[in-house]
C-alpha cells in the first residue's frame, strides 16, 4: 500500500470506476478503433487528421467535431459521423457487458465501504446501456447511491466535464471525495477536481503508470480500500 504525505483526509463520497477497478477489462477497444478509422477515412475531408489507435473513440469524435466547426462544414455531417461512431463503440461495449464478471471480493468490498457510511457514485466512461447491463449482471447495482454513464457526452475522463457532472449530481465538494479506478484518466479525472486519487493494479494502468499521474494511494485491488480507509483514520493496523 503506496501513498504520499500531507494529505488533509476527511472524505464523505467514493466515486468508483466500473472496468478494470471492479469488473475485469475486456473491452477490445483496439478492435473498435480500428474499426473507427476505417469509418472515418471514407470521408476524404477527413483523411488528414491522422489519427491512430493510440487515440479513442471519443477523442477522435471532439477533433473531427472541432474541424467541422472551424471549416464552417454542416452540422449534419458531423452528426451523421457521431452516430455512426457511437454505434461502433455501443456494439463493443454491449458484447463486453454481456461477459461481465466481477474482480474478486468486489461484492464484499462494496458492502463493507456501506456498512462503513460511504456515499458511493459509480463513474463510467461506459454508454448508459453497457453500464446497466453491467450492474444487473452481476448484481451490484443497488450498492450505488447515484450510477454516472458518459450519457449523450463524448467528454468522457479524463475530461473535467465528466467527473464534474458526478460531483454535482450529489452537490458535494470535491475536498471530500475519493477517485478511485485503475487507469491514468481516472486519477487524472480525480486531480482535475482536487479529490483525493486511489489507484488500482487490478485493469489498465500499471504501477508505474499510476505513479506517474501522482496519485495519492496505490492498491492492488480495491478489495484493500476498506483497510486503507480506516489505517488512515487510525481505527486499526492494515499492515
Amino acid at each position: 500500500m503506496a501513498s504520499q504525505d500531507g494529505i488533509s483526509f476527511c472524505p464523505k463520497i467514493i466515486i468508483i470506476d466500473l472496468d478494470g477497478t471492479l469488473i475485469k477489462f475486456q473491452i477490445d477497444y483496439l478492435s473498435a478503433r480500428k474499426e473507427a478509422l476505417l469509418l472515418i477515412m471514407k470521408y476524404s475531408f477527413l483523411r488528414n487528421m491522422k489519427f491512430t489507435l493510440n487515440d479513442s473513440i471519443f477523442f477522435m469524435d471532439r477533433k473531427i467535431k472541432k474541424f467541422l466547426v472551424e471549416n464552417v462544414l454542416s452540422e449534419d455531417i458531423y452528426k451523421e459521423i457521431h452516430d455512426k461512431l457511437v454505434l461502433i463503440l455501443e456494439r463493443y461495449e454491449i458484447d463486453s457487458a454481456k461477459k461481465a464478471k466481477l474482480l474478486p471480493s468486489v461484492k464484499k468490498t462494496l458492502a463493507r465501504l456501506k456498512n462503513m457510511g460511504w456515499t458511493l457514485i459509480l463513474f463510467t466512461a461506459d454508454g448508459e446501456n453497457a453500464m446497466n447491463v453491467i450492474v444487473d449482471k452481476t448484481g451490484i447495482k443497488n450498492f450505488f447511491d447515484v450510477m454516472i454513464s458518459r450519457g449523450e457526452s463524448m467528454e468522457v475522463k479524463p475530461h473535467p466535464n465528466h467527473i464534474k457532472s458526478a460531483i454535482s449530481t450529489m452537490g458535494s465538494n470535491p475536498k471530500e471525495t475519493i477517485v478511485v479506478g485503475d487507469s491514468v484518466a481516472d486519477m487524472e479525472s480525480g486531480k482535475h477536481i482536487g479529490a483525493i486519487t486511489v489507484g488500482v493494479t487490478s485493469g489498465l494502468g500499471s504501477p508505474q503508470q499510476l505513479a506517474k499521474v501522482n496519485v495519492d494511494y496505490l492498491l492492488k485491488s480495491i478489495a484493500e480500500l476498506p483497510c486503507l480507509l480506516r489505517h488512515i483514520h487510525g481505527d486499526i493496523d492494515c499492515q
